[in-house]
């Protein structure tokens, strides 16, 4: 018997914390029904558990839960966990349909019960927010045992003689049972319970199901001839008495006279005397002779919970007379003697004090509750032989923090002993433990905004509770903040801020919500991890949630643009709009018309990479009709971050002129190295006026006054149409040589791309870099590449032209030409960089430089190598030995080969437990492939048995997660 294994429209984050609110209204009660159950073995059991009231939300399969625990020998564990419409954890042979639930049902079916199955259920119900309704069941599993009865076929009556009958009871569960002999006279009609019967002490089977044997020896006369002989079993696993007749006849003996039954005679007189002696004796034992009482162990339940009452109960049996003291003690851990609870003594002239000289005190009341504890006995009932027995019972309110580990005492003191008897026990005080619910997160998570994370802690006590924040950083879980009962401490309050609420419930149990609210972006927390771990006096080891947040970012439209913007009818009019800054990427587009939908698509969308939002433009073609004029086209998205489409639109009304844009000029025509220069732009003929204008250096947009470039503007009309010049004027460096610089024009009305035009700036006296030529052009690793530039327009043959990595200067594999003297009187220098290309060189700043010795000036020109990361590659893991024995020290290693760039992280496993200190993974190394390699070991203790070593390798930079598995068995 053992467990099997097995989002919501956007809102303001302020509605989710309405759903920590709770509502009055709601109520949730269960039906009566029997609270012990007994059940034969092998046979199916159901255990009740239905509600009878429920007011407030629709009860629906998602929002229902519903736990069976099951507790026995003070071991718990889950018989059946449903939560959110998902059976997440039940035993084979447990049973509880999913229709049966909303329909109020969450009894439990138990099929072919055994002895394992006796124990204690707890049913326990919940419907959020904070719905909570319980129901405990014992149940008990009973064997019916196999009766045989033994007798002869026929006994001869007026001999003498003894007949004997024989009843054995075998195989039943539990061992108390009773068994009667019943004889059935043809006078008499009625049968009557023989009283002289034999009983041999039950004896215990493996299994735990007990065998017993009761005798009844008889002289039958010749009264007896037609009786019936019957043997009756009262035993639990019967509802009614079971009964079984003796096969055995009675028939009257032939009678010779003779000197022995004379002589018979005469001894049957003898006995006749000793018997009527015995029975004077007997009736002495029986009645007036004291017998001390037997006491049992005292009882508890299997599981004693804070706050909640519990009976123990001491049996006190087998005594004669009928007075009796029973006295309860309690001694806790902090106490030097033990207190007196109260004291039960039989209503009788006779009393026997169980404290002599000194006085004990009563108990003092618990911490959270007015009740004191109490002492209750049933009424004496007397045996048969006899003899009298009572239970005495002491219902208790536990406090988990004063009354764990406390010893209870229960004397007994009886005329029979001189001393009372003591039965003690020792009280272990059990926590409810929490209930993690899901953290709960808004429906979408914004980017730039604010979210807050709720961990739903329910149903547990006593109150004391730690809470811990994690976040998983790279792999490890980095603690954020702490809550220790009342102490708080935050780590990073400047990032994370907390706070908590909770509920009482009216059977002492609590419920909170602690909830930490910070900032998301994209780039910090998109696939971030967060966990929330809670530790409580209930719980052996910590538990805990977690939640990962998906960052997601409205898409935003802007304004639907035409080609051209002056719609012509009976010609072709394309209608472009620009979607941007939404993530993740997925999206749909829909365009339509007087919103009739009439095309949709999936577009492909760009990715801006220093914001990580993506971005696209959808294009529409119509041929417009003088109906369009009044006509109304939209351009409408859905997006997962949406809870409703977003459009834009557009009515075909303007009229527009396209600008006329001149190439850009230089003032003056050979600009000079600290010498003002002004670039100029002319933009004319276009309607209407609105139009912006931008300056770009070398793909970098121009901020005045961010740069040292100052723009300027003049813009006038003539016949409706206007025109802007627009300037640049700057002072130029040597590191604005050969740079670009771009004007775009972009007239919203006209066109949804702007107007581009270019100028690369060349200073006077400055050299002049080529194009990179790469052999071959897409280099690889462990391959050999060579990149060539020319520098001309040199003055003089004083210079220096030298390439670097980085800030490092290089020697080996450079080839160059000296200056040499060209048709235009100037010289070129022909540079050549051969080099063996490894990981090393992913992302590395590669550029040539060219030095003035005469003047001092210094000239680079960059290049990027279109190099890609590599994902590593991972071997399966070996052991060394291969073939280890218990208790040996063995290794266990893998190899990392062929990966770029150097940044990896290697986690072992043993089972689910993380070797954090024993791993030992090796500096990478460049490999014969141009790539980075390592081998990765952990060293371990062989033990006996199957243990799973797991060895998870993660490449950083492209986020890649290879693993592999080693299982060991000894």
């Amino acid at each position: 018997m053992g467990p099997v294994r097995s989002s919501l429209p956007p809102l303001v984050p302020v509605l989710v914390l309405l759903t920590l609110v709770p509502h009055s209204e709601s109520k949730v009660t269960l039906k009566d029904s029997p609270s012990f159950v007994e059940v034969v073995r092998n046979e199916n059991g159901l255990l009740e558990c239905e509600i009878a009231e429920f007011t407030g939300s629709k009860m629906t399969l998602q929002n229902s839960s519903v736990l069976w625990s099951f507790t026995s020998r003070a071991e718990k564990s889950n018989a059946f966990v449903y939560t959110s419409g998902v059976i997440r954890e039940k035993w084979k042979e447990a049973e509880l349909l999913s229709s049966s639930i909303t329909r109020g049902n969450m009894s439990l079916l138990l099929k072919d019960v055994v002895y394992k199955h006796a124990g204690q259920y707890q049913c326990e119900v919940y419907i959020p927010p904070n719905d909570k309704a319980t129901k405990t069941v014992t149940l008990e599993v009973l064997a019916r045992p196999t009766v045989i009865v033994t007798s002869e076929k026929t006994v001869e009556v007026g001999t003498g003689g003894e007949m004997a009958l024989s009843c054995q009871l075998s195989g039943y569960y539990p061992c108390e049972s009773n068994t009667e002999w019943l004889q059935t006279t043809p006078a008499q009609g009625k049968p009557k319970v023989l009283t002289d019967i034999c009983i041999a002490p039950p004896v215990k089977n493996l299994d735990g199901t007990c065998n017993i044997s009761t005798e009844v020896r008889l002289e039958p006369g010749v009264e007896d001839i037609g009786s019936t002989f019957t043997c009756r079993v009262f035993h639990k696993s019967f509802t009614k008495p079971y009964q079984v007749e003796a096969l055995v006849t009675l028939k009257e003996a032939e009678i010779h006279l003779s000197k022995a039954s004379i002589i018979g005679s005469i001894i049957g007189s003898i006995v006749t005397s000793v018997l009527v002696l015995g029975l004077g004796i007997y009736f002495y034992m029986r009645f007036y002779y004291k017998v001390a009482p037997n006491v049992s162990e005292i009882q508890k339940p299997m599981q004693v919970i804070h706050q909640e009452p519990a009976e123990l109960t001491c049996q006190v049996s087998g005594f004669r007379p009928s007075v009796i003291t029973i006295a309860w003690y309690l001694k806790r851990l902090k106490d030097a003697e033990m207190k007196l609870i109260a004291e039960w003594q039989e209503d009788n002239v006779l009393r026997f004090p169980l404290s002599k000289a000194k006085k004990i005190e009563k108990a003092v009341k618990r911490n959270e509750t007015d009740d004191d504890w109490k002492v209750r006995a049933g009424s004496i009932q007397k045996s048969d032989d006899g003899t009298f027995s009572i239970s005495s019972i002491l219902k208790i309110y536990p406090d988990i923090f004063m009354d764990s580990e406390a010893e209870i005492t229960c004397k007994v003191m009886h005329p029979s002993n001189s001393e009372a008897i003591c039965k003690k026990i020792k009280l272990h005080v059990d926590g409810i433990p929490p209930k993690l619910a899901h953290i709960i997160k808004p429906p979408v998570v914004l980017h730039n905004s604010s979210v807050m994370l709720t961990c739903p802690i329910s149903f547990f006590k006593p109150r004391p509770l730690k809470i811990t924040w994690y976040k998983n950083e790279r792999g490890k879980k980095i603690p954020l903040l702490v809550l220790d009962n009342a102490n708080e401490r935050n780590i990073y309050p400047e990032k994370y801020s907390h706070y908590m609420s909770g509920f009482n419930y009216s059977d002492r149990t609590f419920s909170v919500y602690s909830t930490i609210r910070f900032n998301v972006t994209i780039q910090e927390e998109d696939k971030s991890q967060y966990f929330c771990a809670v530790e409580h006096i209930g719980l052996s080891n910590p538990v805990e949630e977690q939640v990962q947040l998906n960052v997601k970012a409205f898409p935003s439209l802007d304004a639907i643009l035409s080609d051209p913007v002056n719609p012509v009818i009976g010609k072709m009019l394309t209608l472009t709009c620009r979607v941007h800054s939404f993530y993740p990427e997925s999206i749909t587009v829909h365009w339509l018309k007087d919103d009739v939908i009439v095309e949709s698509k999936t577009p492909k969308t760009d990715l801006n990479s220093k914001l990580g939002l993506h971005e696209f433009t959808s294009s529409f073609t119509i041929t417009p009709t003088l109906s369009d004029l009044q006509s109304k086209y939209k351009c409408q998205v859905d997006h997962e971050s949406l809870m409703y489409p977003r459009f834009a639109e557009y009515i075909p009304e303007n009229l527009v002129s396209h600008p006329k844009v001149s190439e850009i000029t230089c003032n003056p025509d050979i600009p000079e190295v600290e010498k003002e220069l002004t670039l100029t732009c002319t933009i004319s003929d276009y309607y209407p006026d609105d139009i912006q204008v931008e300056w770009f250096r070398n793909e970098v947009r121009i901020n005045t006054p961010v740069r040292h470039e100052k723009i300027e503007e003049q813009s006038s009309c003539k016949d409706g149409l206007h025109s802007k010049v627009t300037m640049v004027t700057l002072t130029p460096s040597t590191d604005d040589h050969q740079a670009e610089y771009r004007v775009e024009v972009c007239h919203s009305k006209s066109s949804t791309k702007p107007i581009k035009k270019y100028f690369q700036l060349t200073l006077k006296g400055s050299p002049k870099f080529s194009v990179f030529m790469m052999e071959p052009e897409n280099p690889s690793y462990g391959k050999d590449l060579s990149v060539s530039c020319s520098v001309s327009g040199i003055s003089h043959p004083n210079v220096t032209v030298e390439w670097y990595k980085e800030c490092q200067l290089i020697n080996n594999g450079v080839t160059k030409t000296k200056p040499i003297l060209t048709s235009e009187n100037t010289y070129k220098v022909d540079a050549r960089l051969k080099f063996f290309v490894t990981a090393e060189d992913f992302e590395r700043e590669l550029f040539l430089q060219y030095k003035d010795n005469d003047k001092g000036d210094t000239f680079k020109r960059d290049i990027h190598l279109p190099l890609q990361a590599v994902t590593p590659e991972v071997s399966e893991i070996e052991c060394q030995p291969a073939h280890p024995k218990k208790g040996e020290k063995a290794t266990l290693y893998c190899k990392i080969d062929h990966f770029c760039p150097v940044d990896i992280l290697v986690v072992w496993s043993k089972g689910w437990t993380e070797c954090k200190d024993e791993k030992n993974t090796e500096t990478p190394k460049i490999d014969e492939k141009g790539l980075y390699s390592t081998v990765t070991s952990l060293p371990i203790d062989v033990v006996e048995g199957r243990t799973e070593y797991t060895c998870e390798v993660r490449h950083l930079k492209t986020n890649d997660i290879v693993e592999k598995t080693y299982v060991l068995h000894v």
